[in-house]
């Protein structure tokens, strides 16, 4: 589980730095739509976290 959670983490952080790419060239529908993905991750990792936290 620590590995996945490792693999959200990462593709995360990779999301984040595309969407300052978007922001930078102003491309908005591709901002938002990076957007919504990162915050699908966000909440999956979220999630997981929590199964960690309750088994240990």
């Amino acid at each position: 589980m620590q590995e996945r959670l490792e693999q959200l983490n990462q593709r995360h952080r990779r999301l984040n730095r595309l969407i300052d790419n978007c922001r930078a060239a102003s491309r908005q529908e591709e901002m938002k739509t990076l957007k919504r993905i990162r915050l699908r991750l966000k909440d999956e990792i979220a999630q997981l976290r929590r199964r960690v936290a309750i088994t240990g």
